[in-house]
């Protein structure tokens, strides 16, 4: 089975969602809540994050999408990404680097 990464807001998170990545919560400066990446969220980790106001998670999920939707999706966020970049200069070795580092992330 594939596995699909996704940043997601905590208003789109569930119970049994998994952590693709450590998840750690601070406050101005304040380390206020840690969870390990590959936790399944429970309801009660939902509401911990929600009053520590954690906007965002990155979790793993099914990829349901057949391969041609996948191949579909690709090529709507490469040409996405093209049109975002389109008045950069690739040139520039740090330009690349994130030209490329996006679209290896809007690919996924």
């Amino acid at each position: 089975m594939r596995i699909r990464p996704r940043y997601i807001s905590l208003i789109d998170a569930e119970p049994g969602m998994v952590l693709g990545a450590i998840l750690n919560v601070t406050h101005n400066g304040y380390f206020l809540m840690s969870l390990p990446a590959g936790h399944t969220l429970t309801e009660d980790n939902l509401i911990q994050l929600k009053l520590h106001h954690a906007e965002y998670l990155f979790v793993t999920e099914p990829d349901i999408r057949t391969d041609e939707q996948i191949a579909i999706d690709t090529a709507v966020a490469a040409h996405r990404v093209m049109e975002i970049f389109a008045d950069a200069d690739l040139t520039n070795p740090v330009i690349a680097t994130l030209f490329n580092q996006v679209i290896i992330y809007r690919s996924a």
